[in-house]
């Protein structure tokens, strides 16, 4: 398929894929196409709900389980959204995008290409394109997951896109909605909840915690329900699921817990205590407030009787952490790789210089 003619609207159906597929696969991406106008409401049956869900259930699994049409899918997408006559299927041409990236990821091929798509592209809402590049910089890290989307995480990963962000959103968006902050303690709920679920599974007896990853298809299962507003730690048993959620929560916030206007003069010294005292008074509040916190963890977690349990000591702390507080503002990756020492040397120094107020070393 020509390339003007791939990523621009039609009504009609297609015949034949718009990549070079398998002969085999026709049949697959001619329905995967119709998935796509039914679930828009581009077509002119009205489906009910349950066959279009049933529909895509359908589409995410088969993503899953076929590689080959991943791309296929993406590329149907963005033709649909692409000059579509109707505000309202564009926006949910874009929903369902973002809600398949739960199911897999486009190839390395396509994924830049697909990345600047949705970054250029007049999507209908800022939430919605917050959204999106959030689930690309999620599967850029996860890679695609290896068990098929049950019908309970499609019906958590509808809900999502229409809910206020937990994860890469703001600290002051956060702090902002009381559905999303404790207004007793003034902390975020989810860190709350995070924290709390790997005190009570025993993280402070785990060797490795934080250094050792959670199941990935339990992590991404215990993010979603916390993205679709129903967090449930019930069916977790290992805290390296939780710690997993804790360093994703952190390095997904839309600013770092230090504001990059500060990177700079954390790596002059990143050893100093006077640099910590002089970037903490410069911090602002409900992001020093959330420091405090984590830094109340990290200095129980570094009592000798914790420490003997986990093999984590304060360096092996502040290398975990260190993207955690910080974020290079510059991109380019030979300038972040010779950044990460001075975060961990920063980040080291944080930590001993709290432990130095609270008396406990």
């Amino acid at each position: 398929v020509p390339l003007e003619e791939m990523v621009s609207y039609t009504s009609e159906t297609i015949t034949r894929p718009l990549m070079n597929l398998p002969r085999e696969l026709t049949r697959d991406a001619v329905r995967s196409f119709r998935i796509i106008q039914r679930y828009m409401g581009n077509s002119e049956a009205d489906v009910p709900f349950k066959e279009k869900f049933a529909e895509v259930l359908w589409l995410a699994n088969r993503g899953i389980r076929n590689q080959i049409l991943r791309d296929e899918v993406f590329c149907q997408l963005a033709k649909q959204v692409t000059g579509n006559p109707s505000a309202g299927a564009a926006e949910r041409g874009w929903t369902l995008l973002g809600v398949l990236l739960y199911a897999f990821r486009p190839t390395q091929l396509l994924f830049p290409h697909l990345e600047a798509f949705v970054n250029s592209a007049p999507i209908p809402t800022v939430s919605l394109k917050r959204f999106l590049r959030l689930q690309l910089g999620r599967v850029r890290r996860t890679g695609c997951r290896t068990s098929e989307l049950s019908a309970k995480e499609l019906r958590l990963a509808l809900t999502v896109p229409s809910r206020p962000l937990v994860f890469g959103g703001s600290l002051d968006e956060i702090m902002a909605d009381p559905e999303l902050t404790n207004r007793h303690t003034g902390l975020p709920r989810v860190l709350e909840q995070i924290v709390g679920s790997i005190r009570a599974l025993g993280g402070d007896s785990t060797e490795g915690l934080f250094r050792v990853p959670g199941d990935t298809d339990v992590v991404s299962m215990a993010r979603l329900q916390i993205e679709a507003g129903q967090p449930d730690f019930s069916q977790i048993h290992d805290p390296n699921v939780p710690a997993s959620l804790l360093k994703e929560w952190l390095r997904d916030l839309a600013d770092p817990l230090l504001p990059e206007s500060l990177y700079e003069m954390c790596m002059t010294t990143p050893g100093g205590s006077q640099t910590v005292s002089s970037v903490l008074s410069m911090v602002p509040e409900s992001s020093l407030h959330v420091i405090r916190y984590l830094l109340e963890f990290l200095a129980y977690l570094l009592q000798p009787s914790v420490q003997a349990k986990t093999k984590m000591d304060s360096s092996n702390l502040a290398l975990v952490f260190g993207p955690s507080f910080l974020r290079n503002p510059v991109s380019d990756l030979k300038d972040v790789f010779a950044g990460s020492s001075g975060e961990q040397s920063f980040v080291l120094a944080l930590i001993e210089y709290f432990c130095a107020m609270q008396s406990c070393q």
